[in-house]
This record gives C-alpha cells, sequence and structure tokens, in this order.
C-alpha cells in the first residue's frame, strides 16, 4: 500500500480540471451569503427571523421637551437574512399615523431596496424629536397634550401582517 504523501492526490495540476487550485479555494470564501440565503429563505421565514423593537427613555414629557426613541432590528437567526423593501427609504417612523411627523411629501425615488442583516446581527437607530408635526416647508406645530402612539417599522409591504413593526405610546403632559 502507497501512503498517499508517495501518491500524487496532494499534488496540484494546473492543466488537470479535476484537481483543487488556489482560485477554488478563494472562490468558496467569497460567496455572497445575503444573496444565498435570500435565494434559499421563504419570505415568512426571513419576516420571522427579525424582530423590531422601539423604546422610549421615558413615558411621560413636558410640552416642548424632546423625546429620545430607540429602534433596534435583530436577525435572531444564526444565518444572514436580506429583506426586500418599498424604497431606498429602508425604515420608517410614524407618530399617531404621521409619517416622518410630517405632513409635507418626501422626496423619496420609486424604486425597491434591500436590508442586509449578518447573522444575529443588531442595528441599532436613535433620534431625538421634539414633539411637533410639520405642517408645510416652514411651519411647525407642537403635539398636543394627551396620549399618543410612536410607531417604527422595517420599510416593506404590509409591515403589520408581517410582524416587521413596533409601537410604544408616550403622553404629553398639560
Amino acid at each position: 500500500m502507497r501512503r498517499i504523501y508517495e501518491s500524487d492526490a496532494l499534488s496540484r495540476d494546473d492543466d488537470d480540471p479535476f484537481s483543487p487550485s488556489e482560485t477554488d479555494e478563494r472562490s468558496r470564501k467569497m460567496i455572497d451569503w445575503e444573496a444565498a440565503s435570500h435565494a434559499f429563505l421563504p419570505v415568512w421565514l426571513r419576516d420571522r427571523a427579525v424582530s423590531v423593537d422601539l423604546e422610549t427613555n421615558k413615558d411621560e414629557y413636558e410640552p416642548r421637551e424632546p423625546i429620545r426613541w430607540r429602534a433596534t432590528f435583530r436577525n435572531r437567526l444564526p444565518f444572514p437574512v436580506r429583506i426586500v423593501t418599498e424604497t431606498p427609504e429602508l425604515w420608517r417612523w410614524s407618530v399617531d399615523d404621521v409619517d416622518r411627523a410630517s405632513e409635507v411629501p418626501a422626496q423619496i425615488p420609486d424604486r425597491k431596496s434591500v436590508i442586509n442583516f449578518s447573522r444575529g446581527e443588531r442595528k441599532v437607530i436613535e433620534r431625538r424629536w421634539q414633539p411637533q408635526i410639520q405642517v408645510t416647508e416652514r411651519e411647525w406645530e407642537p403635539l398636543e397634550s394627551g396620549e399618543h402612539t410612536l410607531s417604527v417599522a422595517l420599510n416593506v409591504d404590509r409591515p403589520d401582517e408581517r410582524d416587521l413593526v413596533s409601537e410604544t405610546r408616550f403622553t404629553i403632559t398639560s
């Protein structure tokens, strides 16, 4: 019996298409795992993989007191996930169903995009918002006293049905 190092089993030959080469090893490392997982994971599983959490720093605020909030998007799976978004704006927020706390329409391109999550990745967005609603290009109105709802969602079709949204309530005192 010949030993493996005495045979040609470990040799590399550039002319032999069946022998492994250095480029094969490099190409194995260059797999786009986000694209691969997107191709193999059904949409419902991708949706369940990502959690959306929203929190504010307090439950009650004085009028005109800035509201600090944090949104966390997390991939709960041990492999990458890619989710298709409706526009290049990957996520959106609203107050009392007013997007970006503005009644002025935003100029967002009408084309789809994607948001990629590495395995176990968390994307954290922190904002500080003056409790005002933009009513024109240059005019803002303070938020009325009472209870309000702040929500954050991935910018996908039907985020409520796909469980890619989170809400929290806060109160503006008088």
